[in-house]
């Protein structure tokens, strides 16, 4: 039901496409590419060496990564995690040897070479620290049953937002682990010191779209949502008075009528495909365009 996807592929939001990772336009197998030793594993895990770095004044960033012969792209920003093997943030540099995490899950498109969007950016340092993406179960087993990891109060659990995790949210996820030594028992254990869990915490763009995932219908073939949930999810202000509705944050403001299409967007006027209508006390419900506009208005 998600219309919001097309709006977002702009210069700005480009780094949510890849190539399909593990093949190239012509078919070919790229060798940049390993899918994860792990079965289970939603990421892919790419590897090379920055040949150059370009960046725009909106803070999105470029950079041309080759391995032997093979030449691929990485968009970046500033949400995009970039750490050295001893786990310490640092910056991206021509001529860095690095190794990055891409979740397969994010849309896909064909292009040669192949660009990528990774959520994990790992800079390889003369630090002898190791990072290797895993997925333990809850006695921290790893899926190849041949490591098992031992935890303190002084591992750093948390997750690509930079929240901390407890150590049960390390179970059935794919994580990253930063690790020093490998005792050679059977299974083989090791105490991280970092342990990155792969999952973001839902932006309130997110939540905003599970609303109107869950809680919507269909009118003439148009997509209705709720009004109030979605806009104060975004941050708005929404006001009733009788049947116009104030939306506002800031200096934007819309005003709605129920039962008519037109509405007011600050000085101008906007027209619905269908109109606004109350399914419910205190519920009115929207076109999905809507959301679209605040979403819009909101990054």
């Amino acid at each position: 039901m998600k219309k919001y996807a097309p709006i977002l592929i702009s210069s700005a939001l480009i780094s949510s496409l890849l190539l399909l990772p593990t093949v190239s336009a012509e078919g070919t197998e790229n060798p940049a590419v390993e899918e994860v030793q792990q079965s289970k594993s939603n990421f892919l895990k790419v590897t090379g060496e920055i040949v150059s770095i370009e960046a725009d004044p909106k803070g999105n960033n470029y950079a041309t990564v080759k391995t032997g012969e093979k030449e691929f792209g990485l968009y970046y920003d500033d949400t995009t995690l970039v750490l050295n093997n001893a786990g310490e943030k640092v910056e991206l540099i021509e001529g860095a040897e690095i190794t990055t995490f891409i979740d397969s899950r994010k849309p896909m498109i064909m292009i040669y070479p192949p660009r990528y969007s990774p959520e994990v950016i790992i800079v390889q340092s003369k630090d002898p620290s190791t990072v290797e993406l895993q997925k333990f179960n809850k006695q921290l087993l790893n899926e190849k049953e041949d490591l098992v990891i031992n935890l303190t109060d002084e591992t750093e659990i948390h997750d690509l937002s930079g929240r901390k995790m407890s150590k049960d949210a390390i179970a059935e996820k794919d994580v990253l682990i930063f690790y020093n030594y490998v005792l050679e028992s059977y299974p083989a254990q090791t105490a991280p010191f970092k342990i990155i869990v792969l999952e973001k915490e839902p932006s309130k763009i997110d939540k905003a779209l599970a609303i109107a995932d869950e809680d919507y219908y269909e009118v003439n073939g148009v997509t209705m949502i709720p009004l109030r949930l979605v806009a104060e999810q975004l941050g708005f202000q929404v006001e009733s008075k009788g049947k116009v509705i104030i939306v506002s944050k800031g200096n934007v403001s819309f005003t709605i009528t129920v039962g008519s299409k037109h509405y007011g967007y600050n000085k101008a006027l906007g027209y619905f495909q269908e109109e606004p209508t109350i399914l419910e006390k205190g519920k009115t419900y929207v076109p999905y365009e809507l959301l679209e506009q605040l979403i819009e208005l909101t990054e």
